[in-house]
Order: C-alpha cells, then sequence, then structure tokens
C-alpha cells in the first residue's frame, strides 16, 4: 500500500471520529419544557382557605365531595376542581 493510500485512509478515520465525537456531544432535547402558568381556576388554594372543609354536593360529579369553603363565599371541589360562586340575596 502506497503512503498517499495509508495518509487518505488515516485523514478519512480522523474526520469520521472526530464526526462521531462531535454528534455524540452535541445538545439534545431532553423533553422538558417549562411549564404553563396555571389559570386562575386552576391555581393552588390558599393555605388559609384549605382549613375550612366540608362534605357539600358538587354538580359536576353528581355526587356528594370533600369541598373547600373559600374567603369569598363560595366553593371549591376537592377531586375536580369545580369552584362554585357564593350564593348572595338580593337585598
Amino acid at each position: 500500500m502506497s503512503q498517499f493510500a495509508a495518509a487518505m485512509g488515516a485523514a478519512v478515520t480522523a474526520i469520521g471520529v472526530g464526526s462521531v465525537i462531535v454528534a455524540r456531544s452535541w445538545p439534545t432535547p431532553t423533553g422538558r419544557h417549562r411549564a404553563t402558568r396555571p389559570t386562575d381556576e386552576e391555581q393552588l388554594l390558599r393555605p388559609v382557605e384549605a382549613l375550612d372543609q366540608t362534605e357539600a354536593h358538587c354538580p359536576v360529579q353528581d355526587r356528594p365531595t370533600l369541598q373547600l369553603r373559600l374567603a369569598t363565599g363560595g366553593m371549591c371541589c376537592t377531586e375536580c376542581r369545580h369552584s362554585t360562586a357564593p350564593i348572595t340575596t338580593g337585598n
């Protein structure tokens, strides 16, 4: 084998190995993206609101569930997070 062919083979091998090293170190997506901010209905309750719990009828699930009484007067189901508006009288 000639010296030129050996030099060309070594150059091709070096380029191939270098390409593999660069390709393996290239940043790849991890699948973890920044989460979107929850809407007002999906946000967690304040700890003070979580203290007042009662069992009441959930209109979404159509059965009695554990509910949290909110400071605004409404109720929030602990299972489906459905919020009900406070009952107001027309005084």
